[in-house]
């Protein structure tokens, strides 16, 4: 991350790993981020954190999962730093939002959301999170799902997710841009110009980086996904099924920053 830091870049962790079934599993997974937080916060980079809530037994227990990401983002917040809900599969929506929300009405501010924009549900999402001036990442989404959940064809997708953008960089508080969609990021980047957005592009590592580096040059904000762990089948599954010249570009890549 020091590297990436030096090429202005900034940064966000994950901690890979998918869903568990037990508390002991979700208190592992929590415990991970307890340590890794400080450790990140010691180094003084500027990193944020994304979360997955099925990591902290949401398909155990909502409040289970409540209880963990609050006391994660609660010791992000004594570390200055911000802590993301990522958003997983269609049938954990409503929870994570409700989480979201939970965590705001407490008062962390240092929280946001990612929305998924082939969901069909998403723009409603949006619009409903809108009064609590969100701080959300819009992605085009990776889980397979079924059409009565999200759109199949990739350009009505892609039309679906600059409607989500353009929204979001026009209202919210803040837009996370994630995609390695050149036009895309055009697009975005000229609505972003249009309404003074607070925003940034949001990358993974290993993928498309030259664009990252012209972004940057450009004067574009850039952060660049850092996962962190041993489960890499699950995490590469999931860029395969986003794009799989995705998943090619970063086995190519993975050694070479």
């Amino acid at each position: 991350m020091q590297q990436l830091g030096s090429d202005g870049m900034r940064t966000y962790v994950i901690a890979l790993g998918e869903a568990v079934h037990t508390k002991e599993g979700a208190a592992e997974a929590a415990r991970i981020y307890e340590e890794l937080i400080p450790a990140i916060a010691a180094e003084g980079l500027n990193t944020t954190f994304s979360i997955k809530l099925t990591h902290l037994g949401l398909e155990v227990d909502r409040e289970l999962a409540l209880r963990h990401a609050r006391r994660i983002i609660s010791l992000a917040a004594t570390h200055s730093a911000f802590a993301r809900l990522d958003m997983e599969h269609s049938a954990v929506v409503d929870d994570t939002l409700a989480i979201y929300r939970a965590l705001r009405s407490e008062g962390l501010e240092n929280t946001g959301v990612v929305l998924q924009a082939y969901l069909h549900r998403t723009m409603d999402d949006l619009i409903n999170l809108l009064p609590l001036e969100p701080n959300v990442r819009v992605v085009k989404g990776a889980y397979l799902e079924p059409a009565t959940a999200a759109l199949q064809r990739k350009d009505h997708v892609d039309v679906a997710y600059d409607q989500l953008a353009r929204t979001a960089l026009t209202y919210a508080k803040f837009t996370a841009v994630a995609t390695h969609d050149q036009r895309a990021i055009r697009v975005a980047a000229d609505v972003a110009l249009e309404q003074s957005s607070e925003f940034e592009f949001q990358m993974l590592y290993g993928v498309r980086y030259a664009l990252a580096q012209q972004l940057v040059a450009a004067g574009q904000p850039v952060r660049i996904c850092v996962p962190f762990g041993q489960d890499w089948f699950v995490y590469f599954a999931r860029r395969l099924a986003e794009r799989p010249a995705n998943a090619l570009f970063l086995l190519r890549n993975l050694g070479r920053r």
